[in-house]
């Protein structure tokens, strides 16, 4: 066992070297060190530490989740709707950081404070009582997939009464579907992750889910192999074509100054033509397979 003066030793050279961290990390170009969120998964977000240049631009820091091919941590950029928002802030001066939460949790933690916006989502009525929400940055296509044994058909949402519908948490369905869902006019079972829904609509256990057209196709191809891929498939009929997002809390001072500087960058990148183009290059995978840089 160690001496008493040694210890108290030691312990004098721990205070010292905590003392002189700051000064030592400014002497070096370096602020206090800071984490950076850079994977997620069910249980728990996965940090790194690093060091901040003591000059370093402001950081938007947004929360968001898998939502492929809008979003996605194994894309370049992060996906065509991360790559447009990062270069908006880009050229205003400030960086961006993005970190991926269960959506509910990630929503929840925008609207506390701990993060800065989340995207994508649509606005309704009641989403825009506590957020900001931006020009949109992408029109979204929801209709409902099935399994082709188990087709569904439906014209009005009084078709749809009696089948196990499956939806996510904290996703917004268009204003008929949220109130029939209210109401219990429709059998809705929420659970936390879009690919479960996938999953359970493949065995059997729900009859649809609503989903948007893109993001339904692109999951569908990550999940299933290529046999079991045929197997789901959508009715054209749309729930309901509403844009998506960029979400800003309004309890943030800040918010409304973000939320300008990204509608005047988006509206620049629309009119100079990268808008189209990143776009573009999401519906032809350019993201998903790697090809964009």
């Amino acid at each position: 066992m160690a001496s008493p003066q040694r210890v108290r030793a030691f312990v004098r050279g721990l205070v010292a070297l905590v003392i002189m961290l700051p000064v030592l990390c400014m002497a070096a170009g370096l602020s206090e060190p800071r984490l950076v969120v850079v994977a997620q998964n069910d249980a728990a977000t996965t940090t790194v530490p690093v060091s901040k240049k003591a000059d370093a631009r402001p950081i938007l820091r947004v929360a968001t989740g898998e939502w492929s091919p809008y979003v996605s941590v194994n894309y370049p950029h992060h996906g065509a709707l991360a790559h447009i928002i990062t270069t908006i802030y880009d050229e205003a001066g400030i960086d961006v950081e993005y970190a991926y939460f269960p959506w509910p949790r990630g929503y929840q933690m925008v609207r506390d404070g701990i993060w800065h916006a989340t995207m994508p989502y649509y606005c309704s009525p009641e989403r825009e009582v506590d957020f900001y929400c931006s020009e949109p940055i992408a029109n979204g296509q929801q209709v409902l997939f099935y399994h082709i044994e188990r087709p569904v058909s439906w014209e009005k949402f009084e078709d749809l009464k009696g089948l196990n519908i499956g939806a996510t948490l904290g996703y917004y369905y268009g204003e008929t579907f949220e109130k029939y869902e209210k109401n219990g006019w429709i059998n809705v079972q929420r659970v936390a992750r879009d690919d479960s829904n996938f999953k359970v609509l493949m065995k059997g256990r729900i009859q649809a889910f609503p989903q948007d057209l893109a993001v339904g196709y692109s999951m569908i191809r990550q999940i299933f192999t290529p046999d079991e891929q045929k197997l789901l498939t959508h009715h054209p009929k749309t729930l309901h074509t509403n844009p998506l997002h960029l979400i800003f809390p309004r309890n943030n001072l800040e918010s409304e100054e973000r939320l300008v500087i990204f509608n005047k960058g988006l509206k620049l990148m629309k009119s100079d033509g990268r808008f189209d183009r990143f776009m573009k290059a999401m519906q032809d995978g350019d993201y998903e397979s790697g090809a964009i840089h």
